[in-house]
């Protein structure tokens, strides 16, 4: 995971003493300390690229064979992978690029380290011990009453929602900051539950382990893509017409619920869910689905 990492530290590690004249003394004061972290802390988290390149390339160079297959269904394998490209925005630049160093230097601007690392892993608890406790209980009902596309997309536009809210959390607010991350870390979480139970759905049991696959590849393309374009931008403000790096980071969160909420849409539109046998009223769904 920590390999290969030279290219990305070289990307990453440019010097921001170009645009210092743009911010104030206590913008300064945050991002000297954020820019000078981030290419270290993501290069550790994001050197796997390189090291997967040939697994990336392997998957995607048999959609040509796939594509000239007669198979009725690719679009909607093609639509339910795209899903994966669209998400994992939010991991590459929230969750592990930006947010843990944005939240200690920003919307926790003079709070002690230990402090600041505690409160975000507060956040990241209670969002996955919600996820934890409700999960069993809606996935059994989306099985039930044929919802899991609607349940992904609830969860979905929640996150989508919340990634582009945190750039209007202000600096020093980190209570917020924590309520609206958690939220969103709840709307990632719990719409993979929903996509990822929608794979038997699109693809044959011989093709199972090629369409997952293929989601994982695009996830990491497009998650990739989408973190060098917000580290370009946080590098190169002016250039993006912004002004400064604090800026950046908020319209990068933008970029996030853009990214994620346009290329979630084939799978909205293509992916076609198996509907129950009968249909069944919304009481007898819940009570099925506590049930199991």
């Amino acid at each position: 995971m920590i390999t290969g990492t030279k290219s990305f530290v070289s990307c990453t590690s440019i010097s921001i003493k170009s645009h210092l004249p743009m911010l104030d003394a206590s913008a300064l004061n945050v991002f000297s300390g954020f820019c000078e972290r981030l290419p270290r802390c993501a290069a550790i988290r994001f050197g796997f690229f390189k090291s997967s390149k040939k697994f990336i390339i392997s998957i995607l160079s048999k959609i040509g064979h796939d594509v000239a297959m007669k198979n009725s269904n690719s679009r909607s394998i093609y639509a339910w992978a795209f899903y994966d490209w669209a998400n994992s925005a939010y991991v590459t630049t929230v969750i592990a690029g930006f947010f843990p160093i944005f939240f200690k230097e920003y919307f926790s601007a003079n709070v002690d380290v230990t402090v600041s690392t505690a409160q975000l892993g507060f956040a990241n608890s209670i969002s996955s011990l919600f996820i934890v406790l409700i999960a069993p209980l809606l996935g059994a009902i989306a099985d039930v009453g044929g919802l899991k596309k609607r349940f992904l997309f609830l969860f979905a536009y929640l996150g989508i929602l919340m990634s582009a809210a945190l750039s209007l959390v202000g600096e020093g607010a980190w209570e917020a900051a924590v309520f609206v991350y958690a939220l969103g870390n709840i709307g990632f979480m719990g719409s993979n539950i929903f996509y990822d139970s929608l794979l038997p759905t699109v693809a044959e049991e011989k093709k199972v382990a090629f369409v997952s696959g293929l989601g994982f590849a695009l996830g990491y393309l497009g998650g990739g893509i989408l973190f060098s374009l917000n580290v370009w931008m946080l590098h190169n403000p002016a250039f993006f017409g912004l002004d400064s790096s604090i800026e950046a980071v908020k319209i990068s969160f933008i970029t996030v619920a853009l990214w994620w909420m346009l290329f979630s849409l084939p799978l909205l539109f293509f992916v076609k869910e198996k509907k129950p046998i009968k249909d069944k009223g919304t009481v007898q769904i819940i009570s099925e689905g506590y049930n199991r």
